[in-house]
């Protein structure tokens, strides 16, 4: 009877621990040019709205703040392409939209600068799904266009798919990113 009683009581210490236990993370997917990913609920995806071929995914809340969010962009074809003064997408420099200077994506003020290392910090191939992926990383920091001293230091990732010409920047270096990429499907 005690062994029964121990079973019992261990079996209902089990149970209730199990339900106060969080529940499993929530995911849902996102569809860009034929690939889909698999990313946690709580992801928000945003599409640019002077193009369908631009998504904006904010990995993180972010308040009242809307422009400079913690997260990655998916870039399509219609984007990448060579457009009045922009260049087309190279993989021998990194991604910056825009034909001037981009503001510190840090910062809400307009008094600071991206610029970016010559050559990448890696140059490599990463999965994309089954595909695989020319992928760079670049040294970027922000500075002060009043003095012109670095304020913040990033890494900006980027994993392109020159047939497909789909392009995923990440400015932000989220560490869950390089494997929902891993997982895609399509």
């Amino acid at each position: 009877m005690i062994k029964t009683m121990t079973v019992a009581a261990a079996l209902a210490t089990l149970l209730a621990s199990a339900s106060a236990a969080p529940a499993a993370a929530q995911t849902r997917t996102i569809t860009f040019d034929g690939m889909t990913l698999t990313v946690p609920d709580g992801w928000i995806v945003r599409r640019l709205t002077v193009s369908q071929d631009w998504l904006t995914v904010t990995t993180e809340k972010c308040g009242k703040n809307k422009v400079n969010c913690a997260g990655f962009e998916l870039v399509g074809a219609e984007m990448i392409k060579p457009v009045g003064d922009m260049k087309e997408y190279c993989t021998d420099r990194p991604f910056a939209p825009g034909t001037g200077v981009s503001a510190c994506r840090f910062r809400s003020d307009t008094d600071h600068g991206e610029r970016f290392s010559d050559k990448p910090l890696v140059n490599a191939f990463r999965p994309l799904g089954a595909r695989k992926a020319q992928y760079r990383e670049w040294a970027g920091e922000c500075y002060s266009f009043k003095t012109g001293k670095t304020v913040k230091r990033f890494t900006q990732r980027e994993w392109y798919l020159p047939k497909s010409k789909v392009l995923v920047v990440d400015g932000w270096n989220h560490p869950e990113l390089a494997g929902v990429l891993a997982r895609a499907r399509w």
